[in-house]
């Protein structure tokens, strides 16, 4: 049976297509988190594509406050001490750290499971390929994959740790890469229909009201 979790993704990502091809279809809506472009007066909304779900982003002025990202599951909280501040770098900064994180342990895990060894992990901000294997059994990930469902994520590193046995797309190679991610074919054209949406950076506008509502829940770095 197919996994959920880009079939979920892809019925997102695609409403959230036709709200930005279409804006008519949907109307403009006010809600908690909607930041307004000064010049247009059209309100904007801040999203944040993470683990292949769209999150809403809060930005907030705090100038007593050290400047940084808190996610609490359902929403981004970025703090920010001035107007000058850019929220978009912020957030990107915290996807980096958080792929820094999840890629190396994911790669551990699965080169046990396949029974691979490899030398290094390398974060990059590839534009060309998701992720390589060196002859060096170096692995490289753009850090980009964040972006995706956990389970797409999950496959780019199975990709890669099985050119460890095979380096090349032979029948042997793609074999074994259905042992240990079944639904591949499922992911590889999850990752072509939403190419463009995890290469797009994050853009985040700071509307007038981002100084209040500042929630005491959440810090920075979660």
């Amino acid at each position: 049976m197919a996994d959920t979790q880009s079939v979920v993704s892809d019925v997102k990502l695609f409403l959230e297509r036709l709200k930005k091809e279409m804006p008519e279809i949907f109307g403009p809506t006010e809600k908690a988190g909607t930041t307004v472009n000064t010049e247009t007066s059209a309100p904007t909304e801040n999203k944040v594509l993470y683990n292949g779900d769209l999150f809403e982003a809060r930005v907030y002025l705090t100038p007593d406050q050290e400047e940084g990202v808190a996610f609490d599951g359902q929403v981004f909280h970025v703090y920010l001490q001035n107007k000058e501040s850019n929220p978009s770098a912020l957030v990107t900064q915290w996807l980096r750290d958080k792929a820094a994180e999840v890629l190396p342990q994911k790669t551990k895990e699965w080169a046990e499971k396949i029974g691979v060894e490899y030398n290094n992990v390398v974060l990059k901000d590839q534009r060309t390929l998701w992720a390589s294997c060196s002859g060096k059994k170096n692995i490289n990930y753009s850090y980009r994959i964040i972006k995706m469902p956990r389970v797409v994520q999950d496959y780019l590193v199975i990709h890669e740790l099985c050119h460890l046995k095979f380096m090349n797309h032979g029948a042997e190679y793609w074999e074994l890469v259905a042992q240990f991610s079944p639904d591949y074919k499922l992911h590889r054209r999850w990752l072509n229909e939403h190419k463009d949406a995890v290469f797009e950076e994050v853009k985040l506008t700071i509307s007038a009201q981002d100084s209040a509502s500042i929630p005491t829940e959440s810090t920075p770095g979660n």
